[in-house]
């Protein structure tokens, strides 16, 4: 009896030990399970919820998905990704309607100047080549200014004749890469080179004159519906980080107008409150001899909404690089 007793006694000890764990708070102590719980909770707050490999790359599986691609504006070769673009009120506003395919349309022009055009991706590696086509209607303004009076004004004496415009352009496009980022899909730097060819025509026998004036007179002869104009441009787009970007762009136009070349210069930062949306600041220069002025000076001001999600690898797991 005593040894049972004893024996008892003994496994009872053994069974409190064992779940000695569960003690009553405030004197219970934490599991190792807790304890690391609780320091990866901590350094995941220390990290701003972010990838300890990289702290601008978010490990939130809810937020993997957001677009990614801002620094290939509309003025690149790279198109949108799949239905995905942004709406923008001075800048190309895009729809990406498939991969390698995208539509663009001017909206603070449409009023004025309907207009859309599609971009074409041609080959994408360590160089970018894409083709834009499209047409354009200087009508709608052009009969606004006949009928109201305006800055640029058709004859009184005529109409205004029925145009349109088609415009083809080449795009190449270099990305640069820091070899140092932790996510090497997007490049710190793109630097591209177009040309671009304008064509109007017009439809009617009307005649209208624009006044010589930067921005709108070595645009007019297609506006118009007159002939041809060639745009020969280049333009960087440089991440700053991933709430600023800085771009710019210098562009030369060729034809049949008063100075026969123009030179225009546009800068300006893109700034990121919210991941998808975007306000931009900055300067236009216009340069050649129209009329009385050789150099004009506007603001630029544009906003910006993006939709979408970003893409993983478009074209397969070894046969391209991804973004």
């Amino acid at each position: 009896m005593i040894r049972k007793l004893l024996f008892l006694l003994f496994f009872g000890l053994f069974l409190f030990g064992g779940y000695s764990q569960a003690q009553i708070w405030p004197f219970r102590k934490r599991s190792q399970a807790e304890k690391a719980t609780e320091d990866y909770q901590k350094r995941k707050r220390e990290a701003g919820e972010g990838n300890l490999f990289n702290r601008l790359q978010t490990t939130d599986p809810n937020r993997t998905d957001l677009r990614d691609d801002h620094i290939w504006s509309g003025g690149t070769a790279a198109t949108s990704y799949s239905n995905a673009g942004n709406v923008s009120l001075a800048s190309a506003s895009r729809y990406g309607v498939s991969q390698g395919l995208e539509l663009q349309t001017w909206l603070g022009l449409d009023y004025w100047i309907p207009n859309l055009f599609l971009k074409h991706e041609i080959s994408r590696g360590d160089i970018w080549v894409s083709s834009l086509h499209g047409a354009y209607s200087s009508w709608p303004g052009l009969k606004q200014v006949y009928e109201k009076g305006g800055s640029f004004p058709a004859d009184s004496l005529t109409g205004v004749p029925l145009t349109i415009s088609v415009k083809n352009q080449l795009m190449v496009s270099k990305p640069f890469y820091d070899v140092m980022d932790c996510n090497p899909h997007q490049p710190f730097l793109v630097v591209t080179g177009f040309l671009a060819l304008d064509y109007g025509f017009a439809f009617t026998d009307e005649e209208i004159y624009i006044e010589e004036k930067h921005l709108i007179t070595p645009r007019s002869i297609a506006y118009a519906g007159k002939g041809l104009y060639g745009t020969l441009g280049v333009r960087g787009d440089w991440r700053i980080n991933p709430v600023l970007y800085a771009r710019g762009e210098l562009r030369g136009l060729a034809g049949n107008f008063a100075s026969g070349v123009a030179i225009e210069q546009q800068s300006s930062v893109e700034y990121f409150p919210f991941r998808n949306l975007s306000l931009s600041g900055g300067y236009v220069v216009g340069m050649g001899r129209f009329g009385e002025r050789f150099f004009s000076l506007w603001p630029f001001f544009d906003f910006s909404l993006y939709f979408g999600k970003k893409q993983g690898r478009k074209r397969g797991l070894f046969e391209q690089t991804m973004f």
